[in-house]
């Protein structure tokens, strides 16, 4: 089976008290529907002055099989 990816990158700058903002999800679910399944997330950490380490953003994976 052959397969194609897609690599996003979310602003965590955008995240509300409760989380991501509901756009973000309804993406997700556009996504789904379109086949892609996320198979992986990754932190972008950053270093601030004086602030430490925090989370900046995430890279999310997907992939979906190639329509033969």
């Amino acid at each position: 089976m052959k397969w194609e990816y897609k690599v996003v990158y979310i602003d965590t700058a955008r995240w509300t008290s409760t989380g991501l903002p509901g756009d973000v999800n309804e993406q997700f679910d556009k996504w789904g529907a379109d086949g892609w399944e996320l198979v992986r997330t990754e932190s972008v950490l950053h270093s601030g002055w004086g602030w430490g380490t925090y989370t900046a953003g995430i890279i999310a994976f997907f992939k979906r099989p190639v329509a033969a």
